[in-house]
């Protein structure tokens, strides 16, 4: 309005100047004639004038337009108040309520207490997904589950390989308590399998077949595992075998175990310790408990009882090393290049006897393009000097079990290569994994030596050493559907002190589909032998290696997990 005002004013002064001209000529009248350079200074003046007006005007017009958007302005604001004097006016209605509520709470009817809650439930489940991205209640887990697997879900392999844990992730959460988010999965797993084998018992002539192995079903077995996280922070997992091939009929733990990646703040906020931890768990975690120990990268493309869905095809590689220890691991988390440590008891379960110090292993892996990853790994054992039943089983035990069952007579994991017995052992092992849609690749070459499989209980110190590897391709034809062929290989040097050029290899081929995204159905075919073994190593992971064994024959497969 002050502006206005001012223009006003300013339009006078113009006016007043433009009738000064006019008041000269009219004094020149009353005096002498007005001369011709007269009227010039009039008509210059006058034509000046106008240039102000016109000037005066423009500025008139900006004010007024500026006037209009202040106007506006003013009106929005006032909408503004009022509607945020209607919420001011519900909140006080609610909070009056709420209070009339708390005052008569024992007149709440059953029915409103229990609408209330479900409006809680709803609205804790509504955020939860939000945070993480999963349907995080039971019926929207099945059903989510249920749907047709599609390229969004599928996962490549080098993402799973993470040593926070080897296990498939857990899409189900059951609760929740301040910060910590609790988890639960279940996988079971049935097979149905039609194989032969040959030249399985020494006391038959190698050229007879091995009779008395019909087509049948397998045991079914499953895994139960428990998993709570606050994250960022802390996680703790718990997973056990329902059943498995070594104890079919007995549910008993697998793993248990504790992963810190920022350690509490227990030393007081802005202490030099505290700061220290903090700057340290920027680049490491920590894990500490009873688990799969870090060697290779096969832990992560293996079945590990019922948790078959990393696993391309049904059976696992020929040599499969694998073992739960209790110990702990430091791993870096940030690269280029990482790296683990760890140290266990080498035994899967406690154990003290002196002379037995258990067991080191230590890896490094690194990215050079994000579809290729590659890592190397080492393990050094030493149980030589215990009672005499302790070893490690990294090589010298199958604690998952195997796909095949009842081949050369059985036992936890028939048609495995077990290397040494786990006395005094060494071992190295490479690992390459390349996936890149629609190919997955995924190869390993490992050594290993038992320096004295008698250990110090017996005599002598006789030696064993093996090379073994594996490669394996898939491709994916859909997101659901895949074919895969793998060929694993197991080559000894020494048995019990003894030098050999025997080997050993396996071929599967096949294929698998995802009927849903928790229901993979696998057909495999599968062929395995002894070769070129002499009468000098004897028996060999429970056959006459001399006599040539073998197996061959398909192998059908359903999981189902969540």
């Amino acid at each position: 309005m002050k502006r206005i005002a001012r223009s006003h004013l300013l339009i006078s002064w113009a006016a007043a100047l433009a009738l000064l001209p006019a008041t000269a000529v009219v004094g020149a009248e009353a005096g002498a004639p007005p001369t011709t350079a007269d009227y010039q200074a009039l008509q210059q003046h006058y034509q000046q004038v106008q240039q102000q007006l016109s000037k005066l005007s423009s500025q008139v017009g900006n004010i007024r337009q500026q006037q209009e958007n202040i106007n506006k302005q003013e009106s929005l604001i006032k909408q503004q108040q009022a509607a945020l004097a209607q919420q001011q006016a519900a909140l006080k209605a609610q909070q009056a309520q709420m209070q009339a509520a708390a005052a008569n709470g024992e007149n709440l009817s059953q029915q409103a207490s229990d609408k209330l809650v479900q409006q809680i439930y709803n609205k804790v489940m509504a955020d939860t997904h939000a945070q993480t991205q999963h349907w995080n209640n039971i019926g929207k887990t099945f059903n989510s589950l249920f749907a047709p697997r599609t390229s969004k879900t599928f996962v490549s392999p080098i993402a799973l390989e993470n040593p926070d844990h080897m296990r498939p992730d857990m899409h189900m959460q059951i609760g929740q308590w301040d910060d910590m988010k609790f988890y639960m999965g279940f996988w079971t797993v049935g097979r149905v399998q039609a194989i032969q084998q040959w030249n399985a018992n020494a006391s038959l002539a190698p050229s007879s077949k091995y009779g008395g192995l019909n087509p049948g079903f397998q045991d079914p077995f499953a895994n139960l595992s428990l998993y709570a996280t606050i994250p960022g922070k802390f996680d703790m997992f718990a997973d056990f075998y329902v059943a498995s091939r070594p104890h079919p009929n007995t549910m008993y733990g697998h793993e248990g175990y504790l992963v810190f990646k920022q350690m509490p703040n227990v030393f007081g906020e802005g202490s030099p310790l505290t700061n220290t931890l903090d700057a340290i768990f920027n680049y490491v975690n920590v894990k500490v408990g009873a688990f799969d120990i870090d060697f290779g990268d096969n832990n992560y493309h293996r079945s590990n009882n019922a948790w078959t869905q990393n696993n391309l095809l049904i059976g696992n590689p020929l040599v499969d090393p694998n073992v739960e220890e209790i110990g702990g691991e430091v791993y870096s988390v940030k690269g280029p290049v990482y790296w683990l440590f760890g140290a266990g008891n080498g035994f899967t379960t406690e154990h003290f006897d002196y002379g037995s110090p258990g067991s080191v292993h230590a890896k490094i892996w690194g990215f050079p393009t994000k579809d290729l990853r590659l890592s190397a790994s080492g393990y050094l054992g030493d149980l030589s000097g215990g009672s005499g039943y302790e070893q490690s089983d990294l090589f010298a035990a199958g604690r998952s079990g195997g796909a095949y069952a009842a081949v050369f007579g059985g036992g936890d994991d028939p048609g495995q290569i077990q290397p040494q017995h786990g006395k005094n052992i060494v071992a190295v092992q490479g690992d390459i994994t390349y996936q890149h849609w629609p190919w997955e690749l995924y190869s390993f070459v490992g050594w290993t030596q038992d320096s004295n499989t008698n250990g110090d209980a017996g005599p002598g110190t006789p030696a064993e050493r093996w090379l073994y590897g594996s490669a394996e391709a898939a491709y994916h034809i859909t997101p659901a559907w895949y074919v895969a062929a793998r060929y694993s290989f197991a080559f000894a040097q020494s048995i019990a002190g003894n030098s050999t050029n025997g080997w050993v290899d396996r071929i599967q081929v096949g294929t698998g589909y995802w009927l849903t995204r928790s229901v993979l159905t696998k057909l495999e075919y599968v062929q395995e032998e002894y070769r070129s073994f002499g009468t000098n190593v004897g028996n060999v992971d429970g056959v006459e290696a001399y006599y040539g064994p073998g197996f061959q024959g398909a192998v059908a497969e359903v999981s189902f997990g969540f």
